[in-house]
């Protein structure tokens, strides 16, 4: 009961009036400020101007006072929402970031498993042709053959066999490095780019002077 009767009060309801009109004006609000200036606040004045024994003078500076200190509020709450929204986007640029790393050094982690796997690779077909010649090559070749054409066979089987394995691997790995470089130092200018794109305040504060002359208006008529 007490909260409805202070919010029904002509005080109350005329600094509320003020508050919308200095808060639509602070968001860029233009015509929602010029709305309520226009359609609310001369009934909200007339009806606290009502219930007050003050003359005309006394009014105004009451009026100018009560509006004062609602602008100086809504400056302090849009001040406070744009610290906190720019530190919110920093908070999330920097976590972009973090995720950004992670995976990089994820890609790096998987390039050198493939220049081991490499490396590994290249051993492999050292001993792979002296089995299979001995297992294909039949006994009677083997004694009419000199041991000169028996090694020039091994060796070419080996250059043939390491051949097909390392060129495919060899494409592969060639390009994660570079690749890994290029993706890290795009990503972080992004970062930077939108670190620096933080909003600023969109609209000016309302000032009493801009409606004085409202004001007087409606008090000489209440008059």
């Amino acid at each position: 009961m007490t909260d409805n009767s202070k919010a029904l009060s002509p005080l109350e309801a005329l600094k509320g009036g003020f508050r919308r009109a200095c808060v639509r004006r602070l968001v860029g609000d233009e015509e929602g400020a010029i709305t309520v200036l226009k359609d609310e606040i001369p009934k909200l004045v007339v009806g606290w101007a009502k219930t007050t024994n003050l003359d005309a003078s006394e009014k105004k500076a009451r009026l100018k006072e009560l509006f004062d200190d609602e602008s100086s509020r809504a400056d302090e709450l849009a001040t406070a929402f744009d610290l906190f929204a720019g530190r919110f986007e920093r908070r999330v640029a920097d976590l972009v970031t973090e995720e950004i790393k992670k995976a990089c050094r994820r890609v790096e982690n998987v390039a050198d498993s493939l220049e081991k796997l490499k490396d590994e690779v290249a051993q492999i077909p050292v001993a792979l042709p002296e089995r299979e010649i001995v297992e294909n090559i039949p006994e009677p070749i083997a004694e009419e053959k000199s041991e000169l054409e028996i090694e020039e066979v091994t060796e070419q089987v080996a250059i043939e066999e390491n051949n097909q394995l390392l060129e495919p691997k060899t494409g592969q790995t060639n390009k994660n490095p570079d690749d890994q470089k290029d993706l890290t130092g795009d990503d972080e200018s992004i970062i930077d780019e939108k670190i620096e794109e933080l909003d600023e305040p969109i609209g000016m504060g309302l000032k009493f002077d801009e409606i004085e002359e409202m004001i007087d208006e409606v008090l000489s008529m209440k008059n």
